[in-house]
């Protein structure tokens, strides 16, 4: 059976301030409260979906995030989330951000920045998150059949499904996490030049993830 309904239950689970099972436990591997972990999820996780949208918009992008699913499906080995949560592998995560990202550690340092959170507490978050998108997608191609096409169509429903959720979390929230604050912080002058991407469209990213919170 596919662990996640639908692409929001990312967001919800892993930024919400109601603590959920998963959200602590990954808080715990990363060795940070829940708010702080929720603090990187908030940027973490949108910068990671955009990141995989614009590699599938990339056809050698897409051709190789298919064969990345594949090895992420393994859809009977987990019973719940939170069990992927615990075992989740972090040098899996980190090899994951290396393809997403082209300028990892530009990314990692300006979310660090934007949230008051060192650099190594962003990256923490983020080589556990970035499986766990992983296995979303890997349960949504093998659940629904879809072929390179179809995968490149869920990513981009996922942007859509996601802002809403960012949308409704920043309007209903009775605590909302400050965004606005942490994003002021977030586009710095980081750059690698031996990355696949230039800093400008890592930029761009992050320019779209700043949409989401407005």
């Amino acid at each position: 059976m596919s662990l996640f309904d639908n692409a929001t239950n990312l967001f919800d689970m892993f930024v919400s301030n109601d603590k959920s099972e998963e959200q602590e436990t990954l808080a715990n591997r990363a060795g940070l409260s829940t708010s702080d972990f929720s603090k990187i999820a908030a940027l973490g996780l949108p910068a990671i979906l955009q990141g995989i949208n614009r590699n599938t918009n990339d056809e050698a992008g897409n051709e190789s995030f298919n064969s990345a699913l594949k090895q992420h499906e393994d859809v009977d080995k987990y019973n719940s989330i939170n069990e992927l949560s615990s075992t989740v592998d972090t040098n899996d995560g980190d090899n994951i951000l290396s393809h997403v990202f082209g300028n990892k550690d530009g990314v990692v340092n300006r979310i660090s920045s934007a949230s008051g959170l060192s650099s190594g507490s962003v990256k923490k978050v983020l080589v556990l998150l970035a499986p766990i998108v992983m296995k979303y997608f890997a349960d949504r191609k093998k659940k629904n059949n879809l072929d390179k096409t179809g995968v490149q169509k869920e990513t981009g429903n996922v942007i859509g499904q996601l802002t809403e959720s960012v949308q409704s979390y920043n309007k209903n929230n009775s605590s909302p996490l400050d965004i606005g604050g942490m994003l002021g912080g977030l586009f710095g002058s980081n750059s690698n030049k031996d990355t696949k991407y230039s800093t400008k469209e890592d930029d761009s990213l992050l320019d779209n993830v700043f949409d989401m919170f407005k």
